[in-house]
């Protein structure tokens, strides 16, 4: 199995604890981290880890100054593994191509749905004592950080595949490179136009020569790269 093939196992595992998690069961990361302890996701894993042990619980919940009402932040995801999603409208703010893919705009509306939201005090009263670091009133955000953050490394995970690929060589077939990794052309030109240098090209369709048509030109390639996962050229 190489490490596309890996890095899908390991999606499938936490798409199953996305749907146990809206589901209502607590603490699903500790197996979740687990199962990732060892392998090629055993670094990934750590880094969730270290995030659910510090997570500061004002970060995610926000309360109207009037009306004791609490929401989940969620304005603050979008350095997170999930689309930011306005708790108004529920829509995806600027959804992107690992989003699309994986489905996860649909999981950050159905947490909002289905997740309640206390204070973020001790007491559960809005003026109490700020709940320590990593022992949140809400419990579950101890597993939405650590799925959270398994999703931004997975979605790094393939960025840096299509990087490395990519910056080696003058031009480079998108074709080759999403055949070679399982990826769909939207998901290779969604990851393309995000990871290109200012002065690289990406030609999705080109109307006077289809031969240029789903490349990458890279304009300062360099060829000492050594791809984790590279094409047959």
């Amino acid at each position: 199995m190489d490490f596309p093939d890996e890095l899908r196992f390991a999606e499938e595992s936490l798409k199953q604890a996305e749907k146990e998690f809206l589901a209502g069961t607590d603490g699903i990361a500790e197996a979740l981290l687990v199962k990732f302890s060892t392998g090629t996701i055993s670094s990934e894993a750590k880094t969730a880890r270290e995030q659910m042990q510090h997570l500061d619980e004002f970060r995610y919940v926000k309360w109207n100054r009037w009306v004791k009402k609490f929401e989940f932040k969620a304005s603050f995801w979008k350095d997170e593994g999930y689309p930011s999603i306005d708790t108004t409208t529920l829509q995806a703010s600027n959804p992107d191509w690992y989003s699309k893919r994986t489905g996860t705009t649909l999981f950050a509306k159905d947490l909002i749905v289905h997740r309640n939201v206390v204070a973020p005090t001790v007491d559960g009263e809005r003026k109490g004592s700020p709940t320590p670091p990593g022992n949140p009133s809400n419990r579950w955000l101890l597993d939405f950080v650590v799925l959270s953050s398994l999703r931004l490394s997975f979605k790094n995970h393939w960025e840096q595949l299509v990087r490395d690929i990519v910056m080696k060589r003058p031009q480079t077939s998108l074709i080759l490179v999403g055949e070679r990794l399982g990826l769909t052309i939207p998901d290779i030109l969604g990851i393309a136009n995000k990871i290109k240098d200012l002065n690289d090209q990406v030609i999705g369709h080109d109307v006077s020569d289809s031969s240029r048509s789903l490349i990458y030109l890279c304009r300062k390639p360099d060829s000492s790269l050594t791809p984790l996962v590279d094409i047959d050229v």
